[in-house]
């Protein structure tokens, strides 16, 4: 038989767990951090997000520089919360603004050495330690330290320089360096927001517009950003709940532990509902005010764009408003390496376009119609790298059916098309050249008849082009600019091209154009020599020595993609005096018989160069060797479009210009300024309320709910009656009847006390008036509702 004593012993050695939970638990209470481990580590999890923004940007090839890149934000939280206390708050002290320097002087001088410490590894490792004891060599281990810091400011030396003769070669490693100071400081002010605020929305409002301002300028799409939400949402649900629960401690109030896990589930069921209406509710905006927007942004991002252009070249990001939107646009139009194109439908096209010609072959098959190239928008100054636009543009409004320019009918036709957007874009796409759209719309341009974009956010919508109606005859026959027809002053931005245009490429240009005449001659000589080039989307993105890339493509690689040619079209013909820009938007597309529409996807993104001929205007060529060669036909004449309800066109869906919507990426630029709107009024309550006189805004309060001073009553008579006629409200509000009736006895004794109190013990007895009264204020106002819905 087994006594009840070795039973009981038995019972309680088999009860115990495990040695290794026994120490993980002692870990975890031990070193349980300020506001616990799951504010914590969401807080190392927002940190990092950052990093995982920079897309294309990452520094892949450098592993271990990528992962002490990745690693800097996370730490700028861990060693923010140690120096502020890492199980309790660190007490300020004396001397707090002096305490509060030498805090933040510390945060940055460990930040410069973690850091620096990611991108060179100039800190020995234990190794090398131990090599240096074993030796006492530690001057070798001196000179080592020394070496990594002169390595690294004779790049960062190099790199300034090049920066400031207008352009420098892209350096991973100072990239990296910026990146990393960006995520050190943004980790640390989060890490600190939290602590001092203990509200998740706002702490980390200042990190959500990081992300959301590198999501917007990079590749990658809204998952991370969502993912980004959904941990900001689970922190401040979790701080809340703290906050009520040392609220509730405090006042002494009963409480469920269930509650909790109440909230919890009404928050994920409500973020589950707003994440299903977000992905099946269609993009709807306010037009006027993206419009707006988009008109004050664009000399912003386009300064940004050339601070990116000169400080690091190869970045892939650039501003979704630049691309016009659509997904398949080159970046920036910075010729690197191939995009990797899908299928996915970009945009549909009708137009009133016939085939042209007299067709002769099987009755009842006839042929698709002509397939115009959809311009989104032309660029003009070439800097070696690349393509932008001046950056003084201005956009002018137009009324719908108005059109930008007067037309000249000249060797030109109008083709009337409706366009149905599946994409998200802030431009008019439409054949060269647009004239008229249905809707009001802005027009930038550089000079009369030189347009850059036509911009609005529209989902369908119709708009006039006038387009090339000239045979080669007609453009051989064509007369050149000069004397008798000069070309216009504003138009010899056209024939401008940087120091970087080599040699090779000038006599190269000399060369092909000898045997012409004609414009005409000069450009086809010199679009038939571009077209024996192989096309090809592989090719890699030129080294980091190359000043000139349509050098480098004609002389070096002798292969690449559409912007490549175009690029080199574009040298070549203003080396042989011809005015060309290079325009951008998409190839024809495929042809659907049975809607009767042109079907355009990411994958017909295209660039070509188009030449200013006197009399017919903007006259497109097509070097690109995939791409099938322009066929022009010579019509005898033209007829003119009066506007777009006298044609004869399929019926098309209503056009989205006034509906009213939110463009979720306006929300990373309104951040800042509603946290400085947030903050201006919190700062601004908690002036009035210190400057508030607590017994007068008792009295203000009381005649508020019914209960006023009456004459000859003391200060604790009053405080009494007050709390009486408070307690009859419980049956509206108990917690805040039970609450404020204590508050409220409280702060009328001290009041009264303060009167006969000694002068040494008068400003603490304040100090309590004060704090009774903010607790107290919080409640009269839920007290007041109820009193006015009871009646």
């Amino acid at each position: 038989m087994i006594s009840t004593e070795h039973l009981s012993n038995q019972t309680i050695t088999e009860e115990q767990p495990h040695w290794a939970l026994r120490l993980l638990r002692w870990l975890v209470d031990t070193w349980r951090p300020y506001l616990g481990w799951i504010v914590f580590l969401i807080c190392l999890v927002l940190a990092y997000l950052p990093s995982l923004a920079l897309g294309e940007n990452r520094v892949s090839e450098l592993q271990r520089l990528q992962a002490g890149v990745d690693s800097i934000g996370p730490m700028a939280v861990i060693f923010l919360w140690a120096m502020l206390g890492w199980r309790q708050p660190r007490r300020s002290g004396r001397w707090p603004l002096l305490r509060n320097f030498l805090a933040l002087f510390l945060f940055l001088a460990v930040g410069v050495v973690v850091i620096s410490q990611a991108i060179i590894g100039w800190l020995p490792g234990i190794g090398e330690l131990w090599q240096a004891i074993r030796t006492s060599n530690w001057l070798a281990l001196g000179l080592q330290i020394v070496s990594d810091w002169v390595q690294l400011s004779a790049r960062v030396l190099i790199w300034w320089q090049g920066v400031r003769s207008g352009g420098a070669a892209q350096d991973n490693l100072i990239f990296a360096a910026l990146a990393g100071i960006l995520f050190w400081l943004f980790g640390g002010v989060t890490a600190w927001l939290v602590r001092r605020l203990r509200r998740g929305l706002a702490a980390t409002l200042p990190l959500l517009w990081l992300l959301g301002t590198m999501l917007l300028y990079g590749g990658l799409e809204r998952t991370l950003m969502l993912s980004a939400l959904t941990f900001v949402i689970a922190l401040h649900l979790l701080l809340d709940q703290q906050a009520l629960v040392t609220r509730w401690q405090r006042l002494r109030l009963d409480y469920s532990g269930d509650l909790f896990i109440d909230r919890l589930l009404i928050v994920v069921g409500v973020g589950v509902v707003l994440f299903i209406l977000a992905a099946i509710m269609p993009n709807l905006y306010i037009n006027p005010v993206v419009a707006r927007y988009y008109t004050v942004m664009a000399p912003w991002e386009s300064y940004l764009e050339d601070t990116r252009g000169r400080l690091f070249p190869e970045l892939a990001g650039v501003s979704r408003r630049l691309r016009g939107g659509s997904a398949g646009m080159p970046n920036s139009f910075l010729l690197g390496s191939g995009s990797d194109l899908g299928e996915e439908v970009v945009m549909q096209v009708r137009t009133d376009d016939t085939v042209g010609y007299d067709y002769e072959g099987i009755p009842g098959e006839m042929p698709p119609p002509p397939g115009h190239y959809m311009r989104g928008a032309t660029l003009t100054i070439y800097n070696g790298k690349g393509w932008r636009n001046p950056t003084t543009l201005t956009r002018e409004r137009q009324d719908a059916n108005q059109p930008w320019m007067a037309e000249s009918t000249e060797g030109r036709k109008q083709l009337v098309q409706t366009v149905t957007m599946l994409g998200n874009s802030t431009v008019l796409y439409a054949a060269p050249e647009p004239l008229e759209p249905g809707l009001d719309y802005q027009a930038e341009v550089r000079a009369d008849g030189d347009l850059v974009a036509l911009w609005q956010r529209a989902s369908n919508y119709t708009v006039i082009s006038s387009i090339p109606a000239v045979s080669e005859a007609m453009l051989a026959a064509a007369p050149a600019w000069g004397p008798d027809h000069p070309l216009p002053e504003a138009y010899a931005v056209h024939l401008q091209l940087p120091s970087t245009i080599t040699d090779r490429t000038r006599e190269l240009a000399a060369q092909l154009v000898a045997d012409q005449t004609t414009m005409y001659g000069k450009a086809r000589t010199i679009e038939l020599f571009l077209r024996q080039y192989e096309y090809d989307l592989t090719v890699a993105a030129p080294p980091s020595g190359v000043t000139d890339v349509a050098d480098y493509f004609l002389f070096d690689l002798q292969r690449g993609y559409c912007d490549y040619y175009a690029t080199a079209f574009v040298v070549l013909a203003r080396l042989a005096g011809l005015p060309t820009r290079f325009a951008t938007g998409y190839a024809p597309g495929y042809w659907n018989e049975y809607e009767q529409l042109w079907t355009v996807t990411e994958s017909q993104a295209h660039s070509w160069p188009e030449v200013y001929f006197p009399l017919y205007g903007w006259i497109p060529f097509e070097p690109t060797a995939a791409r099938p060669e322009l066929v022009r036909i010579g019509l005898p004449s033209t007829t003119v479009v009066t506007g777009v309800a006298s044609q004869s066109l399929p019926p098309a869906m209503p056009e989205a210009s006034t509906g009213l919507t939110w463009n979720w990426q306006m929300l990373f630029w309104l951040l800042p300024l509603a946290l400085v709107v947030w903050g201006v009024t919190i700062t601004v309550q908690r002036w009035w309320q210190r400057r508030e006189d607590p017994w007068l805004g008792l009295l203000r309060w009381g005649r508020r709910l019914g209960r006023p001073l009456a004459e000859g009553e003391t200060v604790l008579e009053y405080g009494q009656g007050l709390a009486e006629h408070v307690a009859a409200l419980q049956d509206h509000a108990p917690d805040a009847g039970r609450v404020a009736s204590r508050e409220i006895l409280a702060l009328c004794g001290l009041v009264n006390a303060l009167r006969y109190a000694p002068t040494p013990a008068r400003t603490q007895t304040l100090d309590q008036i004060t704090e009774h009264w903010a607790r107290l204020r919080s409640y009269l106002p839920q007290l007041q509702k109820r009193r006015v819905a009871a009646g």
